[in-house]
């Protein structure tokens, strides 16, 4: 019974894989799944033992696992108008720039105008690390934003996301099989945070200020940038559960804060992060219980109140702890 529940297990995995990567559904991936369900079948049913049936589909599981481990991302395909520009990160001394920041601006999420620009931020002026939780009904499925906030100017977000082709559909299951590649998408809040909390009906967003120095920050945001400008070079797949935006954010987080044990490795739901950053203090609080804190951190009505972009970042923030230094970005009070 063991062996039979892990060799089923195993060709559904090649199943799967096989459909996925021949552009399933269509007629060829089909077809070639059902050529490898009858030649994991006829294994069983012509082998003289079980157990020599059993091997002759393990061999058959090692050819199409041995095919996977063979694959790499093409690049240079016709992305999603969100994704068809890749950023270029450039340092001189502290000064930061970023070539292809992304500043679109919604009516809707299909409906937008696309805008592309280059950027420079003084590292100096760094104070605080900000991560978004961003939360869509699923259970223990969260996305994490990265904002990077400046003394004086409007903060600077980063949104690990998969990179997807024209059409090509968004789905959790499509995530684990290689279909996307991971994309690293540096833009301002009214582009990545509003998108989500004014337009994407059923996506709910909590942000939280972490413990990192301004030290930590800019060690953290160099790193990103390091491994942005890596993927344009080296494109790389993008995976639901061992590269995606929270195990590629827990990296981040590690360098910048000199830690050794992976700062997720305990748990496979980012929705539990919230919980374990309040707990272990790196994430701050300003109320006497996470629960507490949670709510007020929930800033989807702030969002949908500000009527000014200039004015947005500032608004959806009020509830984060008074920093001893107030930025300058915006007109309202931190």
């Amino acid at each position: 019974m063991l062996l039979g529940t892990v060799l089923s297990g195993l060709h559904a995995w090649a199943l799967l894989a096989l459909y996925f990567w021949f552009m399933g559904p269509s007629v060829p991936a089909l077809i070639l799944c059902g050529v490898y369900a009858i030649a994991v079948w006829a294994s069983f049913r012509l082998a003289k033992t079980r157990s020599h049936g059993a091997m002759v589909s393990l061999v058959l599981f090692v050819v199409v696992a041995v095919w996977w481990t063979r694959r790499v991302p093409e690049g240079d395909l016709a992305y999603a108008k969100e994704t068809v520009e890749s950023a270029r990160i450039t340092t001189d001394l502290n000064l930061l720039t970023v070539a292809g920041l992304r500043q679109f601006r919604y009516r809707s999420v299909e409906d937008f105008d696309e805008r592309w620009h280059t950027q420079s931020y003084d590292l100096e002026k760094l104070q605080y690390v900000d991560l978004h939780f961003v939360h869509w009904g699923i259970p223990g499925v969260a996305h994490v934003i990265t904002s990077f906030v400046f003394q004086d100017g409007p903060p600077l977000a980063v949104s690990i996301e998969l990179r997807r082709e024209k059409d090509e559909p968004n789905t959790l299951l499509r995530g684990f099989f290689k279909q996307y590649e991971i994309h690293y998408v540096w833009s301002d809040e009214p582009d990545v945070i509003k998108l989500r909390t004014n337009y994407r009906k059923d996506e709910e967003v909590y942000l939280h200020r972490t413990s990192l120095t301004p030290e930590q920050g800019k060690k953290m945001l160099r790193s990103m940038a390091a491994r942005t400008n890596w993927l344009e070079g080296h494109p790389e797949f993008y995976n639901t559960l061992t590269d995606s935006c929270a195990s590629a954010i827990s990296l981040h987080l590690m360098q910048a804060m000199g830690r050794t044990e992976p700062l997720f490795g305990r748990r496979f739901s980012p929705a539990a992060y919230e919980k374990q950053g309040y707990r272990e203090g790196w994430l701050l609080h300003a109320k006497p219980d996470f629960q507490a804190d949670r709510e007020a951190s929930h800033v989807n009505a702030r969002a949908r109140a500000v009527n000014d972009d200039s004015d947005f970042s500032t608004r959806i923030r009020t509830h984060l702890p008074t920093p001893p230094v107030q930025p300058s970005y915006g007109s309202g009070s931190y």
